[in-house]
C-alpha cells in the first residue's frame, strides 16, 4: 500500500503525458568506473557525449543505474548542480549526529569535516555511487516521449517501467551548455538518501 501511495504521489508530482512514446534501448555503460574511484575532476578528460537529446538522456539513466560518476559529471548541467548545491548547504547546516548516523546507514563514508569542504559536484558524484541510489534506478526502463525543441531547454516525458508493468510518468529536464545538451532535472535526482 506504501508503494501504491508513493508512486500515485510520484505520479501527480510529476505529471501524467499522454503523448504517445517510444521505446528506446538503453546503450551500455560507456565507462565502468568502480566505488573506490577518484571522484571526477576538471583534470580528467572530457567524453564525447551525443547531442542528441534523447541519447544524452539514455546515458545519463544508464549512468545512474551502474554509479557511472564520471560520466554523470560530465552530463550535469550548471543549473542541476546548483539544484544540488542547495540540498548541500541544507545538509551542512543540519549536520548533527544523528544525521551522520542517517548519511552512514545509506553508506557514505565521509566524516563531518569532509562533507563540510564538499562541494555540489562531490556531494552528487559522492551519491550517484551509493548502492542505494543505483538500486533506485535499477529495476526500471525508460521509455522517452515525444518533444519538441524550445530552444536552449527541453522537457523531456518519460515514462519508467517496472518488470511487473508499474509506470510512472515524469520528465527529463535539459538546457544547452557550451552547445552541449546537460541534464538539469531527473527521477529521484533531487531527493539523495
Amino acid at each position: 500500500m506504501r508503494r501504491i501511495a508513493f508512486l500515485a504521489l510520484m505520479m501527480f508530482a510529476a505529471g501524467v503525458y499522454t503523448q504517445p512514446y517510444e521505446e528506446v534501448t538503453l546503450i551500455p555503460d560507456s565507462i565502468e568506473v568502480t566505488e573506490e574511484a577518484e571522484i571526477p575532476t576538471e583534470d580528467m578528460p572530457s567524453l564525447t557525449i551525443p547531442n542528441d537529446p534523447s541519447t544524452v538522456l539514455q546515458v545519463f539513466f544508464q549512468a545512474l543505474k551502474t554509479g557511472d560518476r564520471f560520466m554523470i559529471s560530465q552530463l550535469i548541467s550548471s543549473k542541476g548542480l546548483d539544484e544540488i548545491d542547495i540540498m548541500l548547504e541544507i545538509l551542512k547546516e543540519n549536520l548533527d549526529n544523528a544525521t551522520l548516523s542517517r548519511l552512514t546507514t545509506a553508506g557514505y563514508t565521509a566524516t563531518a569535516d569532509e562533507i563540510d569542504d564538499w562541494s555540489p559536484m562531490d556531494y552528487l558524484t559522492c551519491t550517484i555511487a551509493l548502492p542505494v541510489m543505483k538500486s533506485r534506478y535499477a529495476f526500471y526502463e525508460m521509455r522517452i516521449g515525444d518533444y519538441s525543441n524550445q530552444g536552449n531547454k527541453l522537457i523531456i516525458p518519460t515514462v519508467f517501467t517496472t518488470a511487473s508493468g508499474v509506470e510512472l510518468s515524469c520528465q527529463g529536464v535539459l538546457l544547452k551548455e557550451d552547445n552541449q545538451w546537460k541534464v538539469t532535472n531527473f527521477m529521484g535526482l533531487n531527493s539523495f538518501p
